[in-house]
């Protein structure tokens, strides 16, 4: 595995190095494209991410998994530089979409999935030239596999919910949405290979909605919005579908040449630097630097910031607060072109 590592970041300095010739990487420019040169796409950058964005951890925690706390998700952005946000929902009958890992990981920043767009939201219109956020959403408590018809109206029924809570809370013109990316291509997956995604500066202010879910509850959600027509998420599905557009590959060091061939083909790929504590308790920086390396787009973790007794956190080198992708970016990209918050 330490060779693999190695690997990995001499693929890092490599492609830097190269990316004056070959277009793949940050150039050292002080200012935007120049000489009719392609202008910055969201997917020309890198970004830090949170895993369970909205947790505090229990009083009494069974386990080492749930030993961390996450400042509120408008800290989050304006003062740790954090641009990607994944948000569990399950569904209540009293108060409808409620946000909490389980029952016994509980601890929520925002209580609901109202409250947690409604602090982003106000977080959003203070910065309206942010680049975009990245909001994933996991249904809870819904098996992979429905056992019977009642359960699959269950799943459908907690998807209707997200997609009329976010159509209710967060402004449309706010949206990046797959129609938005499709325009007239016949698929989500042609139209990112043929004309790539949205322009960065008509793009800010903005957030893209993720459905974390494989299987059967995507394709529920599928099945009501065929080719993600109207819908407001997009979808982790495979590459060979024409819903084909973001990735979550969370291993960057087993999975490292799949994300970087992903990036480098036009596709969103998130991963992460840690889990379960291993890497804090550690100082383990090796999957951190993979995911760096690799370019995934947005890197998750449970320490976005220095916190007292572990030496481990997660940032975005060079970035305010985010940086060029080392392989999709443009050779000219420079942090500054990102955003300046």
């Amino acid at each position: 595995m330490m060779a693999k590592q190695a690997l990995l970041v001499a693929a890092l300095v490599a492609t830097t190095s190269l990316g004056g010739c070959f277009g793949l990487g940050p150039g050292n420019g002080l200012s935007g494209a120049e000489g009719g040169e392609e202008p910055l796409r969201i997917n020309h950058i890198q970004m830090k991410g949170t895993h369970n964005s909205y947790h505090i951890e229990p009083l009494f925690s069974p386990t080492r998994e749930y030993m961390y706390t996450h400042e509120t998700l408008d800290i989050q952005a304006s003062q740790l530089g954090v641009r990607q946000f994944e948000i569990d929902v399950w569904w209540d009958i009293r108060e409808g979409l409620r946000v909490y890992h389980n029952q016994y990981d509980s601890g929520t920043t925002c209580p609901t999935f109202e409250n947690c767009l409604q602090t982003l939201l106000s977080w959003s219109n203070e910065n309206p030239k942010h680049h975009p956020i990245f909001i994933w959403i996991e249904p809870k408590d819904w098996p992979e596999q429905a056992a019977d018809v009642t359960t699959t109206v269950e799943i459908s029924g907690i998807l209707d919910d997200i997609e009329q809570e976010i159509s209710q809370f967060w402004p449309l013109n706010k949206t990046i949405t797959p129609d938005s990316v499709r325009g007239d291509r016949s698929s989500l997956k042609e139209a990112i290979l043929a004309d790539g995604w949205p322009l960065l500066e008509e793009s800010r202010g903005k957030a893209i909605f993720v459905l974390l879910a494989g299987s059967q509850t995507r394709d529920l959600y599928i099945q009501d919005h065929p080719g993600l027509k109207g819908a407001l998420m997009f979808t982790l599905s495979e590459e060979s579908s024409g819903e084909a557009a973001i990735f979550s590959l969370t291993d960057p060091i087993g999975s490292g040449e799949e994300i970087t061939r992903l990036v480098s083909e036009g596709f969103i790929v998130r991963s992460r630097a840690d889990s379960g504590g291993e890497e804090a308790d550690n100082n383990d920086t090796g999957r951190r630097n993979a995911a760096l390396a690799v370019g995934a787009h947005s890197i998750s973790t449970d320490y976005p910031a220095k916190v007292d007794g572990i030496d481990y956190w997660v940032d975005i080198p060079d970035g305010t607060p985010s940086r060029c992708n080392p392989i999709a970016a443009p050779s000219w990209c420079t942090s500054l072109g990102i955003e300046n918050n």
